[in-house]
């Protein structure tokens, strides 16, 4: 006799499906869960946060000395007029050696803009205390302990004093490739307006209001 149910269905053959249902389930999770874990060892490690990438070991004072203010002046000094016992010289890069010397300049300084951009960089070495410059009068410098609150306190606007000193060095760049030498020397009066804008901003004690 064959059981059936009321819907036509053999017991036998609704469990056989039904455990061939769970099977089927069962092996779909195995393989899911087999793809997932392999996608997940298949991507890469979490790379570090770009700026915990930057060692600040020198401080911006050490960054200047021996990088801005270099690269600076060695495009000051190659255009300009001296003039002496022997009479007047124009000075410009003529050979395609001095230009690319002073494109060096331009380079250096551009990228080294970037480099007062790094969070951390304390402004002089732990102990320093005023720079004496030469052609400085007395007490025309902060200690650095206060130029370097001055920066924490108005970093948008150290941002764009060092975005200015890095369109500086592009505008200078541009007129290296030009091989333009008077242009070259009106961006290096505007570079020396921004330089000393900074100075101001942040070196210097406010001067008194008359």
């Amino acid at each position: 006799m064959n059981a059936e149910t009321e819907t036509g269905v053999c017991p036998l053959t609704r469990r056989w499906y039904s455990q061939g249902l769970t099977l089927y389930v069962v092996a779909t999770i195995a393989l899911t869960v087999a793809i997932g874990g392999a996608a997940c060892q298949s991507k890469p490690a979490a790379t570090e946060p770009v700026a915990d990438l930057f060692r600040t070991t020198s401080s911006v004072r050490e960054v200047m000395q021996a990088i801005v203010a270099p690269s600076a002046q060695g495009l000051w000094d190659s255009v300009g007029r001296i003039s002496n016992s022997k009479g007047t010289v124009d000075l410009a890069p003529r050979t395609d050696a001095e230009w690319a010397a002073v494109r060096r300049h331009a380079v250096t300084l551009m990228e080294s803009s970037n480099l007062l951009l790094i969070r951390g960089r304390h402004v002089a070495p732990e102990g320093a205390t005023t720079l004496k410059a030469d052609d400085a009068d007395p007490g025309a410098e902060l200690q650095p302990a206060e130029i370097e609150r001055r920066i924490n306190a108005n970093w948008p606007r150290w941002t764009a004093m060092a975005v200015a000193l890095h369109g500086a060095g592009t505008a200078m760049l541009q007129t290296i490739d030009a091989k333009d030498a008077a242009a070259l020397e009106t961006t290096g009066s505007e570079l020396d307006g921004i330089c000393e804008n900074c100075h101001l901003a942040f070196w210097y004690p406010p001067k008194p209001a008359r």
